[in-house]
């Protein structure tokens, strides 16, 4: 793996901190180590049950390509279609494989997208290995890769700068809302002559 690519990662992680967790910084995070791993595409998913309900399915929030992104996995089928990868990626690890080796539904939707090989990494809320919130999808369009544990490293600091900049993002909005709240409740204080 070329030191590029953990330069990369590096100033991935460095926009992420600076920006959060925003549409523009976690595009150009995936597309800089993106390209210096040389995938095609990688996709941000949200873990949901609100698309179908009692159905686990993972909406599409951000994606960067070289290749075209059909609208077949715009809503990964977590539950349905990849229910062993779900325990791995839930407790914190990455999954790969080659399309080829996937049975039935997804093997069908990732070939017709024209990927070879996959890889998910999982992105986490809370403590280190707390609520998983969603996952990185890596595509390679050209070959039938076999993940070096050097590209493996990098996307797994990548999906921790992606899980940090989250975390970062709600914390902020749960201090936000907890001030407007004690605000309003100083307010009512004043107004009724209470301390």
């Amino acid at each position: 793996m070329s030191l590029e690519a953990f330069t990369k990662v590096t100033e991935a992680s460095k926009l992420l901190v600076e920006q959060g967790f925003t549409s523009k910084a976690v595009l150009s995070a995936i597309e800089m180590v993106g390209k210096a791993i040389g995938v095609d595409r990688a996709v941000v998913y949200e873990n949901t049950l609100a698309t179908m309900p009692g159905r686990r399915q993972a909406p599409m929030r951000h994606v960067w390509g070289v290749a075209p992104m059909t609208p077949l996995l715009q809503t990964f089928p977590l539950k349905d279609q990849m229910a062993g990868w779900v325990e791995v990626l839930s407790r914190g690890q990455p999954v790969w494989e080659l399309v080829r080796n996937i049975p039935g539904p997804l093997h069908v939707n990732l070939e017709a997208q024209g990927v070879k090989s996959v890889l998910l990494s999982p992105i986490n809320v809370g403590n280190l290995n707390g609520q998983w919130w969603g996952f990185l999808r890596l595509d390679d369009c050209q070959n039938e890769r076999r993940w070096s544990s050097d590209e493996l490293a990098i996307v797994r600091t990548l999906s921790r700068s992606l899980s940090n900049a989250l975390r970062q993002d709600l914390r902020r909005e749960s201090l936000a809302q907890t001030r407007m709240e004690l605000e309003a409740m100083m307010l009512r204080c004043a107004a009724s002559g209470t301390r």
